[in-house]
């Protein structure tokens, strides 16, 4: 643990890790101009000390020696292990649990028999733990993600037999998250394996919705490594186990993630076919959903045009792919900022296929606005991606405003 990066930390773990500058600022998400002032001792901002504080945590036993190796004396190593103690009651500080030290620590020593009032509690933090990764990125979120799998872990060695199922699909959202949080940090290894872990979990507690939940995320997964079959077989799988869940919002997700899987593969019609079931299923959920409602609930309308923008974009339907992202984008909420900033980025795919490269340039730029809020790796990777598109038109006024625009902000590597 580290209690401060500073500039030979910071080199330290650049060492560690056998990076050049450049694919260090690129792992983290920042330009390589800004990693120079760290290592010169210029000390980074809060949201890139969590950065760095992810990036060392879910660094192999190996790497995890060459920084001890490498980094300065630290007065505080004795302490490392009373300060990961108090960072895990920080944690169940912001569920309500951190009040009563002792009943903390019982849980999160797992010698006490956990009740459904402790269940109901960490469950309600899921949202909010969902809600901070989106807005602000997966950083935000890592801590709080580390503390409840700990203790839904430890809540699950004494639990008694009428609450294990539930206790179980539990652990299991949260082991689920935390795969969401690496893939954002474009650690594709660790999500592929906590998703497997989460979706074997939730079938030990016979949850097929959390099942296909898990199934859900690696079909995402498997896109986002260029793996459009994989991306299917999942979608399928998925599709199959919440075919008959009274979870509509569970239902309208996966048929999302299926309809994107078949896009990126190239299958229209079972692509459309998708889609159409996605639109289906969004009849039978509420207005605006709760974590109580779905494991979806921030499925909604919006959330459908942007996937139908995307899918439209991938099958070579610019027209429609235009007017449906520009739908999505009128009507998400402002706190969804990922969401909204990769919508852009999809809006510009389509543009470049209608030809409009000045508004395709101006929509990035945008997108690249909103990572001064949210510090997600993966939209800062996103963004780069966009720009690169816009690579034969480097020359055009359009582009070098937006690459001006790009510089100014330390979290895109230009």
């Amino acid at each position: 643990m580290v209690s401060e990066w500073n500039g030979e930390n910071c080199r330290a773990l650049r060492g560690a890790f056998r990076m050049t500058q450049r694919q260090f600022a690129d792992k983290i998400g920042v330009n390589v101009r800004t990693l120079k002032k760290w290592e010169a001792g210029k000390l980074p901002g809060v949201e890139c000390q969590a950065a760095l504080d992810t990036m060392l945590s879910g660094a192999s036993e190996d790497v995890a020696k060459a920084f001890r190796r490498l980094r300065p004396d630290d007065p505080e190593e004795d302490a490392v292990d009373r300060r990961q103690m108090l960072a895990l009651l920080g944690g169940l500080t912001a569920i309500g649990l951190g009040a009563d030290i002792d009943r903390a620590q019982w849980l999160l020593s797992g010698a006490g028999r956990p009740d459904s009032w402790a269940l109901e509690r960490i469950r309600s933090t899921l949202h909010e733990a969902m809600l901070l990764d989106d807005a602000l990125g997966s950083p935000a979120a890592q801590g709080m993600v580390v503390a409840q799998q700990q203790l839904t872990e430890a809540m699950l060695g004494d639990c008694p037999a009428g609450l294990r199922a539930a206790m179980l699909s539990l652990h299991a959202e949260w082991v689920g998250l935390a795969g969401a949080l690496a893939w954002d940090q474009n650690d594709y290894v660790t999500a592929a394996r906590l998703y497997n872990l989460g979706r074997d979990i939730a079938h030990e507690a016979e949850d097929s919705d959390g099942a296909g939940y898990m199934l859900a995320g690696l079909s995402q997964l498997a896109i986002w490594q260029g793996k459009p079959r994989i991306a299917v077989d999942h979608a399928v799988a998925a599709r199959s186990w919440v075919a008959q869940s009274a979870d509509f919002g569970l239902r309208a997700y996966v048929a999302m993630r299926t309809a994107e899987a078949y896009a990126t593969a190239g299958q229209r019609r079972a692509c459309l076919d998708a889609l159409e079931e996605a639109t289906r299923a969004m009849d039978g959920v509420a207005v605006e959903l709760s974590p109580a409602d779905s494991r979806a609930y921030y499925v909604s309308q919006p959330f459908l045009e942007s996937y139908r923008g995307q899918c439209f974009s991938l099958l070579g339907d610019a027209a429609e792919a235009v007017e449906a992202s520009r739908r999505a984008i009128a009507a998400i909420e402002p706190t969804r900022t990922r969401d909204l900033a990769l919508t852009l980025l999809e809006l510009e795919r389509a543009l470049i296929q209608v030809g409009d490269i000045d508004e395709a340039a101006a929509v990035v730029g945008q997108a690249a606005d909103l990572t001064q809020r949210n510090r997600s790796p993966r939209l800062s990777g996103a963004i780069r991606d966009g720009r690169k598109a816009l690579s034969p038109w480097a020359g055009s006024r359009a582009v070098q405003d937006l690459d001006a625009r790009l510089a100014a902000r330390d979290i895109v590597a230009v």
